[in-house]
């Protein structure tokens, strides 16, 4: 399967070629893109093509602080449904979590990890392409994703790049608006647990929810090889009738049930594993929603009685749903 990259981000790097002064038609055309095909609904493109885009980039601007300048031209549309799941998210934490989670939208050789450390929640950006420039303009875009949603005095604990400090290093410590390292051993951006966990004015659960979905489906569609994606949006339909099994997926996915688990065995996963994940994705989200009781997420979890659900929601969170929705909600 070929690695590909939403087209629509490249939407950024347009304007930051255009604020260059420079025709970025012309750019994007030695690459064999144009910009009717950024406008295009869910088009994508190879990584390797990306890749010869920002050699082309960085050839043409002189700048290695240019990747800084995407928090200038980030857009929610930029992300498709992603976007705007992020601004309907009801924490930082909810909001890096759900980019984590649904990260391959965005790009399929690009992996998150999220942490909880000492010094706060770190958020860690793993990327193929060995371009500075563009792990720049991924953790400037976060950043600015962070503080559409929080606020902009939003300022971070600490910033690191594994790359070497460039002859502009300032701009980053005047962009970020906090401690910044290079030469470090990973990509990350770390923020203060009481940042990530305070509740957002913009939080819309039922809103957000109804943008996973998409984003759900939209992975399915991706290839028929994303196994992991394809499952978990039959989960997603079938959960409201609780007639989820393996035999149910692997029927609607026209698959044997050997062969559906062997491919998610390869994934490094299980059909158990993703229901319980999916549920308790669907479990967080809905439990703010105050228009839904809990006796209705159980059942829109497919759980056939309320205390098998509190059980289950309780090993995921370590609270009960009632709890949940009194303290957090």
């Amino acid at each position: 399967m070929t690695s590909t990259n939403l087209l629509a981000t490249k939407g950024i790097l347009w304007k930051i070629i255009e604020s260059y002064g420079y025709d970025p038609g012309d750019v994007f055309a030695r690459v064999g893109l144009t910009h009717e095909m950024l406008l295009k609904q869910g088009a994508r493109v190879p990584l390797k093509t990306l890749d010869h885009l920002w050699e082309e980039v960085t050839a043409l601007i002189k700048d290695p602080c240019l990747g800084l300048r995407a928090a200038e031209f980030w857009h929610p549309s930029h992300f498709n449904a992603l976007g705007y799941a992020w601004l309907a998210s009801s924490t930082l934490r909810e909001a890096l979590n759900r980019l984590g989670r649904y990260i391959h939208v965005l790009s399929q050789d690009i992996d998150v990890r999220l942490e909880d450390t000492a010094e706060g929640l770190t958020f860690t950006l793993s990327d193929s392409l060995e371009h500075s420039v563009r792990m720049d303009y991924g953790m400037a875009t976060v950043m600015a994703m962070c503080r559409i949603n929080f606020g902009p005095n939003l300022k971070p604990v600490a910033v690191r790049f594994i790359h070497p400090e460039p002859f502009c290093g300032e701009k980053y410590f005047g962009f970020f608006k906090g401690p910044v390292y290079f030469e470090a051993a990973s990509d990350s951006l770390t923020l203060a647990a009481k940042d990530v966990d305070l509740r957002l004015p913009g939080g819309n659960p039922h809103l957000a929810e109804i943008n996973d979905r998409i984003i759900i489906r939209y992975l399915a569609t991706l290839s028929n090889s994303d196994i992991v994606h394809r499952v978990q949006t039959a989960i997603i339909e079938l959960l409201p009738s609780g007639l989820v099994s393996d035999e149910k997926v692997a029927q609607k996915l026209y698959i044997s049930v050997r062969s559906l688990q062997r491919k998610l065995q390869q994934c490094g996963t299980s059909f158990r594993k993703l229901l319980d994940r999916t549920r308790e994705d669907l479990a967080r989200q809905y439990i703010c929603d105050r228009g839904v009781d809990l006796t209705e997420i159980a059942f829109l979890l497919g759980f056939s009685e309320h205390s098998a659900f509190s059980r289950a929601f309780k090993r995921w969170t370590g609270q009960t749903p009632s709890g949940m929705r009194r303290d957090a909600c």
